[in-house]
């Protein structure tokens, strides 16, 4: 083998060296982009279950039952009122809260705000809040979390439930399509919701299945 021959052969291996190590590298960081984003992803939409579980929680102590449809929720926190008890007086360190009510040291008195600024005080721009509040994160079609909510019969009693969920097809959409699937099929493996959900339609919880 000549010296012309011999160099083309190691220039050959050097490239085919270089494009394994960049496929290699690839295959590497491939789950651990996806990881990133899927976990950025997440705890947006995990914030916001929290904030439709707030309100539908303030909705129940009032109301008896929760909102099913997203309209009627930002209908609620624009326009509803949420009551709560304020104490009136100072409690002396002597005496009980209770003992000073009976005594007429302090009184409770009943007050109303309106949803959105007793739920949510920190957000001071409320259009731009609710109109983010179902809108799956980082999502291009507009996708919605979907919500609903009705009543389950336990021990003779109708009891209120509801859930807001939102499927990884939603939420990761535009990502790695075979770790997307892996995600799937993982969470139903384990007999899991294949997504972010929140309460329940078949049991009376209001916990996120994150927790």
């Amino acid at each position: 083998m000549n010296n012309n021959a011999r160099l083309a052969l190691q220039a050959g291996l050097i490239a085919v060296a270089i494009v394994l190590g960049v496929l290699i590298y690839r295959s590497i960081m491939q789950p651990v982009k996806f990881n990133k984003e899927k976990d950025a992803r997440t705890a947006l939409v995990v914030q916001q279950m929290k904030d439709i579980r707030a309100v539908q929680q303030e909705y129940k102590k009032a109301y008896g039952r929760y909102i099913s449809t997203e309209d009627s929720l930002i209908l609620f926190l624009q326009n509803g009122s949420i009551p709560y008890v304020k104490m009136i007086g100072t409690v002396p360190d002597s005496l009980t809260e209770e003992e000073a009510v009976e005594l007429g040291i302090v009184s409770r008195e009943t007050f109303t705000e309106n949803a959105y600024n007793y739920l949510f005080p920190q957000h001071k721009d409320k259009e731009a809040f609710l109109a983010k509040l179902f809108s799956v994160p980082r999502n291009t079609q507009g996708k919605k979390i979907s919500m609903e909510a009705g009543y389950i019969s336990k021990n003779g009693y109708q009891v209120p439930v509801f859930e807001a969920k939102v499927p990884f097809e939603d939420l990761l959409e535009g990502m790695d399509d075979h770790l997307l699937r892996n995600e799937i099929i993982q969470a139903e493996n384990y007999h899991k919701y294949p997504g972010v959900k929140v309460g329940s339609m078949t049991e009376a919880i209001t916990e996120g299945n994150w927790e």
